[in-house]
């Protein structure tokens, strides 16, 4: 009878002993996981990882927990991501609408010089309607631009996403106002342009503020790094070509042309914009836009949609 008790005494010792162990071992893993549980998080929350959490410990409860949050962890780094997207679409806006405002004030300064040497009445009153086409584009970037800056929904007023209105414009004039618009900064940098346009009108389907940016980007772009020639050509099938020597480029450059951002030479105050932009509206538009580099010669050929 005593041996009986002994032996059962000691049955229950053993299985105390092994769920003693056992419950070390399971708090030794749970303690584990939840270690892990709180390194997981803090990497997350820094931006080291978005790898899901996850444990070693088969702990129901502990499990539950990685998988809730996994969940806000995921919600989190949406918002994170939406708050990066959404800053950088700001600032690439409000960096394009700067570049863009220099266009213009260029524009102006060259019309103000020729009226100081024009004697004409009539081609004085011509300049200043064009100076006053140009002011009023000024206004409508600022209020873009004020609407970038001031508005908490970033999405609302992207650039890219502005729907232009087609319609049929002669593209022979927009083209000659543009190049005359940038007389004076031609005559600074002592280049004379090689211009030939048909004397008769050339009709195309597009948007009329989108024909002059996208000429006025490419022009501006040409003088910043053309040295001694510009030749512009445009032909009655709507396509136009200008041409200037690009000692800085090269063929891989040229591929890049077209990029947001990209400038040909490191430090310089371009912003890299302005062929991107035109691309994206001759794009738009129902156009095309390449770029051709041949001996040190740089060509941009922009096809517009002809009027059928």
């Amino acid at each position: 009878m005593e041996n009986t008790a002994l032996k059962i005494l000691i049955l229950l010792c053993i299985v105390l002993v092994i769920a003693l162990v056992v419950a070390v071992v399971k708090i030794v893993l749970l303690r584990r996981g939840f270690d892990e549980l709180t390194e997981n998080i803090e990497d997350q929350v820094n931006g080291k990882t978005q790898v899901p959490v996850t444990l070693t410990t088969t702990d129901p409860h502990a499990k539950k927990t990685a998988e809730t949050l996994n969940r806000e962890l995921n919600k989190l780094h949406q918002e994170r991501n939406e708050y990066i997207e959404g800053n950088r679409k700001v600032s690439e806006a409000v960096t394009s609408i700067s570049h863009d405002i220099r266009t213009p004030l260029t524009a102006i300064n060259s019309y103000l010089d020729l009226i100081e040497d024009e004697e004409d009445e009539e081609i004085k009153k011509q300049y200043l309607e064009r100076i006053k086409n140009r002011t009023l584009s000024l206004g409508e970037l600022a209020d873009e631009l004020f609407k970038y800056s001031t508005s908490t929904d970033q999405a609302k007023y992207p650039v890219s996403e502005k729907t232009s209105s087609t319609e049929t414009i002669d593209v022979c004039r927009v083209l000659e106002e543009c190049m005359l618009s940038f007389y004076a900064a031609f005559t600074d940098r002592g280049i004379e342009p090689q211009i030939e346009i048909p004397e008769h009108p050339v009709y195309v389907e597009c948007d009329m503020k989108s024909a002059n940016r996208i000429f006025e980007n490419i022009i501006s772009n040409a003088l910043k790094y053309a040295d001694n020639a510009f030749v512009v050509k445009l032909d009655d099938s709507a396509t136009a070509t200008f041409s200037n020597p690009a000692p800085d480029l090269t063929p891989v450059s040229a591929a890049k042309l077209f990029d947001r951002y990209f400038t040909v030479k490191e430090g310089s105050e371009s912003t890299g914009l302005g062929f991107s932009i035109a691309k994206e509206l001759i794009t738009r538009n129902d156009g095309s836009i390449d770029a051709d580099l041949v001996d040190g010669v740089l060509s941009i050929t922009v096809s517009f949609k002809k009027q059928d």
